[in-house]
């Protein structure tokens, strides 16, 4: 697990722009006229195939300054999961473009919250091995 500050703003980084941009650009995208279920499907969706472009893109532009593919998975995960939840809170009311940012924002953090939480579990703390 990353210990080194600078990666970790990165990781950060990378995961809050990706929920902002993808929450902000679902909201454009759903419409709030449609019937409850079916605008309830097409918004999860559309806000998963935006939120995926949206984290890809995100994670590979933050790629280069912060590690090959370190900051892509939680970029990717905060994007789609910013665009399917936003997506489904326009259904019920609709947001302004700077709450649906905040909120895909606030869904990024905890997403990069969650992968490394994950990793934890799975891999535990790794030690480095020391030369004899």
């Amino acid at each position: 697990m990353e210990r080194r500050l600078y990666f970790i703003l990165g990781d950060l980084s990378a995961a809050v722009l990706s929920g902002a941009c993808a929450g902000w650009l679902v909201q454009f995208m759903v419409p709030v006229s449609f019937n409850g279920p079916l605008a309830m499907a097409a918004a999860m969706l559309i806000g998963r195939i935006t939120g995926m472009a949206v984290g890809m893109l995100c994670g590979l532009l933050s790629s280069p300054f912060f590690g090959a593919m370190e900051p892509v998975l939680p970029a990717s995960l905060a994007g789609m999961v910013a665009g399917m939840v936003i997506g489904t809170a326009m259904v019920m009311s609709t947001l302004s473009p700077l709450n649906a940012a905040l909120g895909g924002a606030a869904i990024g953090a905890l997403c990069l919250l969650y992968t490394y939480v994950q990793q934890t579990r799975l891999f535990g703390d790794v030690d480095t091995p020391v030369k004899s």
